[in-house]
């Protein structure tokens, strides 16, 4: 059994990815992630495989690289008016996953809300997020993180602003 004072420091790091998405720190809430991570919304309820299914977003470093970068470039047009977020973590869950190259790794589960207000429209998600982290010195590094929406199956607008 792990310690609450671990847990509590995996909580404040979700509420902190949360808050860099919200104030729109894309560069901040990329810098969370691994130089190897991987941020995957799966099409389907209960999906296992993010390579031979499709997937919503199946995206490595590099590909989140480009999509914070073209979210900073003014000439977005459609993202005029700029996309915000609004979202809301809870039932946070953390087991102990064993050693990752000497650092420790963690599984990481918590429901959430994601409100994107963009204009007159608000969109609305909600699902589980799923973490694989490992413990990077004092801080905690992203690897995975699986996004499944409770309607994963449904048709979606194109999503800009992560989840």
């Amino acid at each position: 059994m792990f310690d609450q004072t671990t847990q509590r420091q995996i909580e404040l790091f979700l509420f902190e990815e949360a808050r860099l998405l919200d104030s729109g720190d894309f560069q901040g809430w990329l810098k969370l992630y691994e130089p190897q991570g991987i941020y995957w919304m799966p099409s389907k309820p209960g999906q296992t495989d993010p390579l031979n299914v499709a997937s919503i977003i199946y995206e490595d470093h590099g590909i989140l690289s480009i999509r914070v970068q073209r979210l900073l470039e003014e000439r977005a047009l459609v993202l005029t008016p700029m996309p915000r977020t609004t979202h809301v973590v809870g039932n946070i869950e953390v087991e102990p996953a064993g050693q990752e190259e000497g650092e420790a790794a963690f599984k990481v589960g918590a429901t959430f809300i994601c409100v994107v207000h963009q204009g007159d429209k608000q969109t609305l998600y909600s699902g589980r997020h799923s973490y694989d982290l490992v413990r990077s010195g004092e801080a905690f590094r992203i690897k995975m993180k699986r996004v499944a929406l409770m309607n994963s199956d449904a048709t979606h607008a194109p999503m800009t602003i992560p989840l």
